[in-house]
């Protein structure tokens, strides 16, 4: 039996990764390997149907877009926060399960969002290039897979396979940003590489055919019981009390979590400071 569980952008696997699955009461993280697992325990291979050659193609294209592609996108969101939550209208008082102001909520994300992405991709490597150079990069990986697919159905043909999934969940992040929202590398890919769109559009209603449902009318958390009903009275007088109490500890988090960056930043300032006074 499978369940959708709302994870509150926060609940995260033991890894620290989403998405992950519990299986038989093992916690599997990351896509590829949840794959993997899941093709395992009910031997429904993928990519069973391609060649050793075709598979080794599979194997380093995925590489570059979990690798490359997926962090070039992550540059542009780690600079233009704001530009993410217009673009995916997103809800962060409901993503968030918050009763916080949305304005409130959408600064402080524009805040953390953005400093903690900044110093991921440093790490990563790609932060260190400037933003000309990232969107070159996004352009060749994008050029590279409309020439892999050409003009075929899928990658390998007629049915999809593992690097049809992995394409979907990267370029789909693209495809479906908002159109009121500017940026370079999708319009590229809408008009230099039309045959992207249409693999997309393909595996949305090839895997997808409930995807009005998925995002509409999603029942999450089924395993949690639901609540008895509450008297008109008994509701608004107990909503008002948990909404107070709730906003001052989310409140609270948010404060602690900004204090948190404050601090390991004045900490990095002055390593930096006692290095140069060593020299």
């Amino acid at each position: 039996m499978a369940l959708n569980v709302d994870h509150k952008m926060r609940f995260r696997s033991k890894k620290g990764q989403l998405p992950f699955i519990e299986l038989n009461g093992e916690e599997i993280a990351d896509s590829a390997i949840i794959i993997k697992e899941l093709s395992s325990k009910y031997e429904k291979y993928l990519d069973s149907g391609l060649t050793a050659e075709q598979r080794n193609v599979s194997y380093a294209t995925i590489a570059m877009l979990e690798n490359h592609l997926i962090w070039i996108i992550f540059y542009w969101r780690a600079k233009y926060p704001d530009n993410v939550l217009k673009g995916y209208k997103v809800n962060l008082q409901h993503a968030l399960g918050l009763r916080l102001p949305n304005s409130i909520l959408n600064f402080f994300f524009k805040i953390t969002f953005g400093r903690k992405g900044t110093k991921k991709l440093k790490a990563h490597g790609i932060g260190v290039h400037s933003a000309e150079e990232i969107e070159e990069f996004g352009k060749d990986d994008l050029k590279v897979l409309s020439e892999m697919l050409d003009c075929k159905p899928f990658f390998f043909g007629d049915e999809p396979t593992t690097l049809d999934v992995v394409a979907f969940a990267v370029l789909s992040q693209l495809h479906y940003l908002s159109k009121d929202i500017a940026y370079p590398l999708r319009d590229y890919m809408t008009e230099k590489c039309p045959n992207l769109i249409g693999h997309v559009s393909r595996m949305k209603d090839k895997c997808f055919p409930d995807w009005d449902e998925i995002c509409t009318k999603l029942d999450l958390n089924a395993h949690i019981p639901k609540p008895e009903p509450e008297t008109k009275e008994g509701k608004e007088g107990g909503e008002q009390e948990k909404s107070n109490e709730q906003e001052g500890t989310e409140g609270d988090k948010i404060e602690k979590e900004l204090e948190k960056d404050k601090s390991n930043e004045k900490e990095s300032t002055e390593e930096n400071k006692e290095k140069e006074e060593t020299k």
